[in-house]
């Protein structure tokens, strides 16, 4: 790469993990594995009472005994808690209350019994995993998370995810300017290639691994050698792939620089009538005339600077994404 400024986590907080996806997912699993890739599970078997526990058992008993009973506290302590919530449990609360007046305490006491059990059963439908577990499990195979990887490998995916986020979020391809590169299609799918290639070489790093951890005669230790010579080869062959992601990304970032400060100079240019007004109040009208003409004269210069930069851009995405790039 022949930039030396670092590419810029563009998708949020860069201390989250980096998450790759099947570009052909259905869209909205996507958004919510996206959104939510700790919830993603570890194994693809189901757990045992869908990832409920005893603590969430005492949990729905503790929660169900105040629905029952005083509906308005849970309603009130909810946090964000909705009118209709809370318009909800004041109606529970004032039929509870009724009940005791009208029929006595027993009665009274079934009753709140009978709204406990109800939501009881509610909260421990609603607890275990979350729906994105459930996508995690039916996908499995089709997402790879930094977690799932060696750490030479999470690096890579890590650097992978980063110059790609940066190119998918930057204005200039928001705007079109990248026309003629189908980014939206083209580098999901480029990450996910590198993703399932680093998936293999993670695996592959762990059976050495685990072969070294036996009996290694000199033979073995011969065929790991050599094994361990192609996947030093293949992670230099991927990283070169990346590298060459990255100076699209970084392209990228030096034309979105110029094209701000560009759109910036269009918006003081249209104002140049106001500005205009304001100088001849003051000084001569040429003098005035001199210093718009020569804001729209520097704004022409950064255009033909943009362009530059974009075609740079354009370029280093048009290589790499060919298909001998």
């Amino acid at each position: 790469m022949t930039g030396t400024s670092p590419i810029r986590g563009r998708s949020g907080d860069r201390r989250r993990q980096a998450l790759v996806l099947d570009p052909d997912l259905p869209e909205a699993h996507r958004r919510a594995m996206a959104a939510h890739p700790e919830h993603l599970p570890p194994a693809p078997e189901r757990p045992a009472w869908g990832g409920r526990t005893g603590g969430d058992v005492l949990a729905a008993l503790a929660l169900s005994a105040l629905w029952g009973f005083l509906p308005l506290v849970p309603a009130l302590a909810r946090r964000g808690h909705r009118r209709a919530l809370v318009a909800g449990a004041v109606l529970l609360q004032v039929a509870v209350l009724a009940v005791w007046i009208a029929y006595g305490f027993p009665v009274f006491f079934l009753a709140c019994l009978a709204v406990q059990g109800i939501a009881a059963v509610a909260l421990l439908a609603m607890a275990g995993e979350s729906p994105v577990a459930g996508y995690g499990r039916r996908h499995h195979g089709r997402y790879v998370h930094a977690s799932m990887l060696e750490p030479l490998d999470a690096a890579l995916l890590d650097r992978t995810v980063a110059a790609t986020d940066t190119v998918l979020n930057s204005p200039i391809d928001r705007d079109g300017l990248l026309d003629g590169i189908a980014n939206r299609v083209a580098l999901p799918r480029q990450a996910w290639e590198i993703a399932e290639t680093l998936t293999e070489l993670t695996r592959l790093r762990r059976e050495q691994d685990n072969a070294r951890s036996g009996r290694v005669t000199e033979s073995i230790s011969t065929v790991l050698a050599s094994q361990e010579e192609a996947l030093t080869v293949a992670t230099r062959a991927l990283a070169r792939r990346i590298s060459a992601l990255e100076e699209y990304a970084w392209r990228t970032e030096e034309a979105e620089a110029v094209y701000a400060e560009w759109r910036t100079l269009q918006d003081l240019a249209e104002d140049g009538d106001a500005y205009r007004e304001l100088l001849s109040r003051t000084v001569r009208d040429h003098l005035a005339a001199g210093e718009v003409g020569e804001l729209t004269e520097r704004a022409r210069h950064l255009e033909e600077s943009l362009r530059h930069s974009v075609e740079q851009a354009r370029r280093a995405g048009l290589t790499l994404l060919t298909p001998e790039g």
